[in-house]
């Protein structure tokens, strides 16, 4: 008769705590469900500066003077405006997954006298107008394609950094 007892009232507490738990469980399911999908690492508000590009495929970008470096900004509207190396470009961005790609691209027709300025420019304009996946990790964006692999580094870093 005790047993009957015992296992009668541990029987009541079980009950209740697996309800608690199911509740929890669906909670936390429910909510999850509820969640803006974001990129992986980043927001779209980390994107929304000014980029120099700092390499190309793995090596420095070196710019003698009176050149100037390759820049992007990106707006609250995901427009981008940039130099390239020779002209001014812009367009819009277009984020999907993590797949960076510009669309509309539109630029100055400047001619580039020196080799070297018309080849980065190129392969910057190019690679942009293409899907590239995205990274940002420790102030570096780096947009990969097929082809080549774009680093950028903040505008504002680089000029603490300079100073």
């Amino acid at each position: 008769m005790y047993s009957l007892q015992k296992n009668s009232t541990i029987s009541p507490i079980l009950a209740r705590a697996a309800k608690a738990i199911l509740l929890a469980i669906i909670t936390i399911i429910g909510l999850a469900g509820c969640e803006k999908k974001t990129q992986i690492g980043f927001t779209e508000d980390d994107l929304k500066q000014s980029w120099v590009l700092t390499r190309v495929d793995g090596k420095d970008v070196n710019t003698a003077e009176p050149r100037i470096t390759p820049t992007m900004a990106i707006d609250t509207d995901l427009k981008i405006a940039g130099f390239s190396g020779c002209n001014r470009f812009f367009g819009q961005i277009e984020l999907t997954d993590n797949n960076l790609t510009v669309t509309s691209m539109g630029s100055t027709k400047m001619a580039c006298i020196q080799d070297d300025q018309a080849s980065l420019e190129a392969l910057m304009t190019t690679s942009l107008q293409k899907a590239n996946t995205i990274a940002l990790e420790n102030n570096t964006l780096t947009l990969t394609s097929d082809q080549h692999i774009l680093t950028f580094m903040p505008e504002e870093i680089l000029e603490d950094d300079a100073q």
